[in-house]
């Protein structure tokens, strides 16, 4: 159910006053989490874009990911900090991994460091598991930071053929949605940065899990960042989710982020790199060859 929380008004910026002298103690006293999520509800569609950071970029030391979420009109909305540990970013790799991640309203769309004095209106948590096949799968828990509700789950379901897929659960584990993409798709297969060509984007359509009927989007774009880290263009995803209500849309967000710690992110170690993913659909490719001539 949607929150019925005015938005952010017209003119403010983060050193204290708005353009109509709105004082410091005023402008403190705003409850972002509520304007967080009245604010998500009023898009329909949003890109998510990782921050470039030059020391990673020439040293290859691990930081924590940082992202900026923007409307279909490129206005600045939501700021992304991850803030996993040291020791989780550089030694938990792979499936087992974990990390954590706060989305921040960043109130006029001025990236600056006092966001963070503000609290968080979304929390992503993904625990640290033992997994192997189909024992301990990775999930991710989704929770309102201003209810302290948890709004949903997002599970990777073993699936040795399909390795992109997602579950995105309600808080009493009820499947809502379901996202998979599909490994022979020209941009796993050859991923190329040029825009404008099928090998420049991975599909996630987002199904209906009752009715199988697609009910959003998500596209992974890949950027010259991909494949070189000291250009300034890095992950980017676009994520469609038109008339769906603002616990939904978060959920849909996560997923995004989800989708890109999990098989994009450099410190997985199989999927993270454009080689890679060519390896991972060969193999796909030929684990469906060897099943189709098992049956026939």
């Amino acid at each position: 159910m949607a929150i019925a929380v005015a938005p952010v008004q017209q003119g403010m910026d983060f050193r204290g006053k708005d353009q109509r002298g709105m004082d410091q103690r005023a402008f403190e006293n705003v409850n972002w989490q509520k304007v967080g999520m009245a604010e998500l509800e009023q898009h329909d569609r949003m890109q998510i874009q990782e921050m470039r950071q030059w020391l990673e970029a020439f040293t290859g030391y691990e930081r924590n990911n940082r992202y900026v979420i923007r409307n279909d009109q490129g206005q600045n909305k939501f700021f992304v900090q991850e803030k996993s540990s040291c020791f989780e970013r550089n030694f938990c790799h792979g499936d087992c991994k974990a990390w954590r991640m706060d989305v921040y309203h960043l109130g006029h769309g001025e990236l600056s460091e006092e966001f963070q004095d503000k609290t968080p209106f979304i929390h992503l948590e993904r625990p640290f598991t033992l997994t192997l096949c189909c024992y301990e799968r990775p999930k991710v828990i989704v929770t309102d930071m201003n209810t302290g509700v948890q709004l949903g789950v997002i599970n990777e379901p073993f699936g040795l053929c399909r390795p992109f897929q997602l579950q995105i659960r309600s808080p009493t584990g009820q499947d809502v949605l379901h996202t998979e993409a599909q490994c022979f798709q020209p941009g796993l297969c050859l991923p190329l940065p040029c825009e404008g060509i099928p090998c420049n984007t991975v599909d996630f359509p987002v199904l209906d899990a009752q009715n199988g009927q697609q009910v959003a989007h998500i596209e992974k774009q890949w950027k010259w960042g991909d494949f070189c880290k000291c250009h300034k263009d890095w992950d980017k995803f676009d994520v469609d989710f038109p008339g769906m209500n603002s616990e939904n849309k978060g959920m849909l967000l996560a997923t995004a982020l989800s989708i890109q710690m999990r098989w994009f992110d450099k410190r997985n170690g199989d999927t993270s790199n454009p080689e890679q993913m060519e390896e991972t659909c060969f193999c796909q490719l030929l684990s469906a060859g060897l099943r189709f001539a098992g049956n026939s």
